[in-house]
């Protein structure tokens, strides 16, 4: 499905997690899949590390984000720029909560949606480092009653590239109005991910196909593997180590939330309409994360410096994927090609190799980029999935070649 003006709730491309509609259903606790991370957190937070202040001041940068918010594309974003694990350039623009006149800041929370990606591959990876798996096993080892889980393996689902469908995009409207408002467990969602027809589109390795299915599987897999819940695991294996300490996946929908999800409607008083993500348990390895602009910026940094995964863990998550017949996984071909990695797109920008991926879902949008040889870092978080809005899509292209641009004019790499 694509977007469109007459049904702006149609939101697709790489970095949405689906089309979900706002809407209010029952509330049914089901801790499995989702757990809360409290006990972790209690027993064994990490120590917050405050970062030492932006060191530059960029007003083209902030006459950019201020636009977005005066234009009501949004009614708020945070935006941080950091290389080496020191912030450039770090601000919130225009309103976390409309209704209260909350201010963003660089430390406002956003659901990060298909962001979320690249910490299920990082997980996944930190299993076969553990011995637990390797990522040419097949499914059929882990989840012996998924149809078909012979024929597909891990390292597909990671890539993109096992012809899985889509258990969000185009999925039944009773359905996801009920995923915004309850919680689900692994049972339930295999279930829902099964009854997708057709459940694959294509022959497993054949082609590049973006499957939100496929990241939820491997949360699960992670889950079984490791007897920890995906949130816990993540906790302890993905965020302390990487020094995050304003990231996490909700125990429950009814988690309060200082910042909320909006979409633009110019007939609404506020020129907003209030929108519900959908649930953390619903989302699950595909979109469950909540972070920070900053800690979205210390997580690539980590990543990098090789404080998450070993080198060749690192390698095989950027290393572009080939389909069987050789040919490589691109997720986008054209002036801009972009190839697919494990949770990472991959492309260039200037002749500079740059690990990327976006992320949308109901209320919110996101960017996460790095220059990896240069470890800069481009972090943009939004309080608005842009439904509906012209210019959302060309204002948030603008804000993110801008802010690289100026990060690698400041390293002394701007083109010409």
């Amino acid at each position: 499905m694509t977007a469109s003006h007459a049904n702006p709730a149609l939101l697709t491309r790489r970095s949405t997690l689906g089309l979900l509609l706002a809407g209010l259903a029952g509330n049914a606790v089901a801790p499995q899949l989702v757990k809360t991370v409290e006990v972790a957190a209690t027993a064994a937070a990490p120590a917050i590390k405050k970062l030492a202040a932006p060191t530059q001041s960029w007003p083209s940068l902030d006459a950019l984000g201020q636009a977005m918010v005066d234009k009501k594309l949004t009614p708020g974003l945070s935006l941080s720029v950091m290389h080496a694990g020191a912030l450039l350039y770090s601000k919130g623009f225009g309103l976390a909560n409309v209704d209260s006149s909350t201010a963003v800041t660089p430390q406002t929370e956003f659901r990060i949606a298909s962001i979320t990606k690249q910490f299920t591959a990082a997980s996944i990876l930190l299993l076969a480092e553990d011995g637990l798996l390797t990522l040419d096993d097949p499914l059929l080892k882990f989840m012996p009653e998924f149809p078909r889980a012979a024929d597909i393996t891990l390292r597909q689902l990671l890539s993109h590239t096992s012809g899985m469908g889509d258990y969000i995009n185009g999925q039944s409207m009773d359905v996801l109005t009920q995923a915004q408002t309850r919680d689900y467990t692994t049972d339930e969602l295999v279930k829902i991910i099964s009854a997708r027809q057709p459940l694959y589109r294509a022959q497993p390795g054949a082609t590049w196909l973006y499957s939100n299915s496929a990241f939820t599987i491997l949360g699960i897999v992670v889950e079984k593997l490791s007897g920890m819940a995906f949130a816990d695991f993540a906790f302890k294996r993905l965020f302390t180590p990487a020094g995050l300490t304003q990231t996490s996946i909700d125990k429950t929908c009814t988690v309060a939330s200082v910042c909320n999800g909006y979409r633009p409607n110019y007939k609404a008083p506020t020129k907003f309409d209030t929108v519900l993500p959908v649930s953390a348990s619903f989302a699950g390895g595909a979109g469950a994360i909540r972070s920070t602009t900053e800690d979205l910026s210390l997580w690539h940094h980590a990543l990098l410096e090789g404080k998450v995964l070993k080198p060749q863990s690192l390698r095989a998550m950027l290393t572009p994927t080939l389909l069987k017949n050789g040919t490589p996984a691109y997720e986008r071909r054209g002036n801009d090609p972009m190839e697919y990695g494990l949770g990472q797109g991959l492309g260039s920008m200037n002749n500079l190799k740059l690990a990327s991926h976006g992320g949308r879902i109901n209320g919110f949008t996101g960017h996460l980029r790095s220059f990896t040889d240069q470890k800069l870092t481009v972090a943009i978080l939004y309080n608005s999935d842009g439904g509906g809005a012209p210019g959302f899509a060309a204002a948030q292209k603008g804000l993110k070649t801008e802010a690289s641009r100026l990060g690698l004019e400041y390293l002394g790499l701007s083109k010409g």
